[in-house]
């Protein structure tokens, strides 16, 4: 009787062990420090911002990028680009360019380009680096289509309050307005880039009231740590005139499936960024409208 349960426990041993070994399968990496030194461990996660070592002391050990001979390590860098993200791509694009990758920057690009063919941003960016013949960029998008609004019925309406005209070939002054103030640090910072003042007291032109919303998709955890976090996140933005009751441009945008191979908090973050950066188009092409 022993000996036929030894057999047994023995058996389901040896089941057992491929799926433990399989467990502790890792990867080593070193990794090129600009002072000339090397790290080597195994390799726990990678990061737009930087790679995550663990030591033979089991202590883990994270490298920003810049400390690193970051030419060396593109396709190491690379896993943790979302090629679904215009925001994870741009950033790619961005550690490229500061390890003077001028091919791998332009792949870059022209594949942010796939995501935001009418960015001009990109295409100046683009249009500065050497000239790669196989690259092909997208299109320039067709101008929007508008359709005549039907006339409304003919109805007394009080005398509308005078606007106060910008001064020639001065862009409005913007006040921006959300509940979470990273939407608002995000879109400020995209309309100051390209030439628009923000202010927040009483002195602008267009106030912009932004509507966030932001769905946490996934967000596993192994061991109290977090391994990825997806988000969807869709957000309103209405334009209006200083003292105005009712907007001139009212629109909506959204993303989905904005991965961080990091936390939560990053990938919050990214989505954020990538629904600033396409409304940042729209909010331009309606101020422009306006006059």
């Amino acid at each position: 009787m022993k000996s036929a349960l030894s057999v047994a426990l023995l058996a389901l041993l040896a089941l057992a062990l491929p799926s433990l070994g399989a467990q502790e399968e890792v990867e080593r990496v070193k990794i090129e420090l600009k002072s000339g030194e090397a790290v080597e461990g195994v390799l726990k996660d990678v990061s737009d911002s930087g790679v995550t070592l663990v030591g033979n002391d089991g202590v883990p050990l994270f490298l920003k990028w810049a400390y690193t001979r970051g030419d060396k390590h593109f396709e190491l860098r690379k896993r943790a680009t979302n090629y679904k993200s215009l925001s994870s791509i741009v950033k790619l694009a961005d550690f490229c360019h500061d390890f003077a990758l001028d091919r791998k920057e332009a792949e870059a690009l022209t594949a942010a380009l796939q995501l935001a063919p009418g960015d001009e941003d990109l295409r100046k960016r683009l249009d500065a680096l050497p000239k790669f013949s196989d690259l092909k960029t997208p299109d320039r998008p067709g101008p929007d289509i508008v359709k005549p609004e039907p006339k409304p019925e003919p109805q007394p309406e009080p005398e509308p309050e005078p606007k106060p005209e910008p001064a020639s070939g001065r862009k409005p002054v913007l006040k921006i307005e959300c509940t979470d103030p990273d939407a608002v640090a995000s879109l400020a910072k995209e309309m100051e880039n390209l030439g628009y003042k923000i202010s927040s007291g009483k002195d602008y032109d267009v106030l912009v009231r932004l509507e966030l919303n932001l769905t946490l998709v996934k967000n596993p955890k192994w061991m109290g740590a977090e391994l990825y976090a997806i988000y969807d996140g869709t957000c309103e933005f209405q334009a209006l005139e200083r003292a105005a009751k009712t907007p001139f441009e009212s629109k909506s945008v959204e993303v989905k499936n904005v991965r961080s191979n990091k936390d939560k908090a990053e990938a919050k973050r990214m989505t954020i960024d990538e629904l600033m950066v396409k409304i940042r188009g729209e909010l331009d092409k309606a101020l422009k409208k306006r006059g």
